[in-house]
């Protein structure tokens, strides 16, 4: 199948980006207050005019390299002297907005499937029906004839003054202040997407409108290659011990199609066990996706590790960026340390091993038809994370091990590491081979990553760059800095704010 011939094909981590989902913070943000930080995934309050100053530089930066016409639209707008006029260009709905057909804002493609009233009418009553809502607001959003409010409102929660009988602004749905990080909501593989099913309440929601842009955008005319996995039929006859071991969440962050034969997938605090074991068997069954090998990572539960993804990254064939309290080499030397220690201490028992992850591979087998429970074999190895890395440089893109370079968080230097991978310093995002999108906070990293032979870049040196002429596309190993002091409050780098829809083949 030639790339050019489809609109939607993801097959790695470092295939220069063609085409990605996006959302842009919105007023939902603004809404969060301390005693629901936690049924809303924050830890903090966000200054949101200022995360969406900072998230404008990582559309922008995305826009140079994607669809630098959209860069001069940009330009012309902030040269208008209206300042209406410039902030409205980065807001999806606003008809000044730079509605690019590769860097695409969810939001925009929302209001673009909503204008067919079946879907609309379909749409609306499925959020209803999940939010609980009166028929009194379901017959409200109904008769909403603009289709951009609508998909603002199905977003935000937000009813307007004006179009409520109170004239007031009214609350009608909780927000879904994560939607930012679009890597979490759905999965390429290959030509296919496999839809996310949330683990949490305050991120249902995302599950239920990407599907419908799954089904009625991006796939409309082959709802074949929409892939779901729900629980079993008999699932509610269970006693709710049993469901919950039965129970199926996936998020995107814990999946990588690392490589067009092997997917990685993380055992996680938003990712079932279960959702895992369905994956596979899934997965494999589905002949025309080639997968041989899926790994699966397993993590302990936690908040500060929520994914696979803010603890490794992919940079290069044979680089990646890693939290190094996960490697195996330095658990083990971590740990036989505090033992010695404690052992002296004559406190062995209670001692706080660090929990290690643990890393199962799976094989298709390719000798008989496909049966289920029959459909692969198993191996525990590697032995850690970080073999596992070194593994998939020098099996899948023919690395030599001795090239295999690990940039550690924080440059593994105590408290740093600690600190920098809880602001995303191993959440980054190939724009190409060589070439991703980190925070500007994380001072260790950035410092690790040009002791690798790295240039890093802040995003105001790279566009400068640019607009002197230089191609984008023409840097070589380079790490550009966002700015993120309000970003990196919502916990998600650039990796999560990413969702890969095309990237070139290697």
């Amino acid at each position: 199948m030639a790339l050019e011939q489809v609109n939607y094909y993801v097959e790695s981590e470092l295939g220069t980006l063609k085409k990605l989902l996006i959302h842009s913070p919105d007023g939902g943000i603004g809404k969060i207050i301390p005693s629901t930080f936690q049924d809303n995934l924050y830890d903090d309050i966000v200054h949101l005019k200022n995360m969406q100053k900072e998230y404008n530089h990582y559309v922008k930066l995305l826009l140079y390299f994607l669809d630098p016409e959209k860069i001069a639209y940009i330009k012309e707008c902030n040269e208008s002297g209206d300042e209406a006029t410039k902030a409205n260009c980065f807001i999806p709905g606003k008809k000044e907005y730079f509605n690019s057909d590769k860097v695409l804002e969810a939001q925009n493609l929302l209001q673009e499937i909503v204008q067919n009233e079946k879907i609309k009418l379909r749409l609306i009553s499925a959020i209803c029906s999940y939010e609980e809502s009166s028929f009194s607001i379901q017959q409200k959003l109904e008769n909403i004839t603009d289709p951009a409010l609508l998909a603002k409102i199905l977003i935000t929660g937000v009813l307007p003054a004006s179009e409520n009988a109170t004239k007031e602004e009214q609350y009608i749905f909780p927000p879904i202040p994560n939607f930012i990080f679009s890597r979490d909501i759905g999965i390429m593989i290959k030509d296919h997407i496999l839809l996310s099913r949330m683990a949490t309440t305050a991120r249902k929601r995302e599950s239920l409108i990407t599907k419908f842009l799954a089904l009625y955008y991006f796939f409309k005319d082959t709802p074949e290659k929409v892939i779901e996995i729900i629980e079993e039929s008999d699932f509610f006859l269970y006693e709710e011990e049993e469901r919950r071991q039965r129970f199926i969440s996936i998020e995107g962050g814990d999946v990588m199609m690392i490589h067009p034969r092997h997917l990685i997938v993380g055992c996680s605090e938003r990712t079932s066990a279960n959702a895992v074991n369905e994956i596979i068997h899934t997965l494999f069954s589905r002949e025309e996706l080639e997968i041989e090998k899926i790994s699966v990572v397993k993590i302990p539960k936690k908040r500060a590790q929520m994914h696979i993804d803010t603890i490794f990254t992919q940079v290069k064939r044979n680089v990646w960026v890693l939290y190094g309290r996960y490697s195996e080499r330095i658990l083990e030397a971590e740990n036989n340390i505090k033992k010695s220690y404690l052992s002296l201490l004559e406190h062995k028992s209670g001692y706080p091993v660090m929990e290690t992850p643990e890393i199962i591979q799976f094989y298709k087998k390719s000798s008989e038809p496909y049966q289920r429970n029959k459909d692969y074999s198993v191996k525990h190895n590697p032995a850690g994370i970080e073999a596992l890395l070194v593994q998939v440089s020098v099996e899948d893109y023919g690395c030599s091990p001795q090239d295999v370079k690990i940039i550690y968080s924080g440059a593994n230097d105590f408290p740093h590491d600690d600190r920098e991978q809880w602001t995303d310093s191993c959440n980054v995002v190939a724009v190409k081979e060589g070439v991703v999108i980190g925070y500007d906070r994380n001072d260790k990293t950035s410092q690790a990553f040009m002791e690798h032979g790295f240039k890093v870049l802040r995003t105001e040196e790279a566009f400068e760059l640019f607009d002197s002429g230089v191609d984008p596309h023409s840097l070589e190993n380079t790490l550009i800095l966002l700015p993120s002091a309000e970003l990196s409050r919502a916990r998600g780098g650039s990796h999560c704010m990413s969702m890969p829809l095309l990237r070139e083949k290697l």
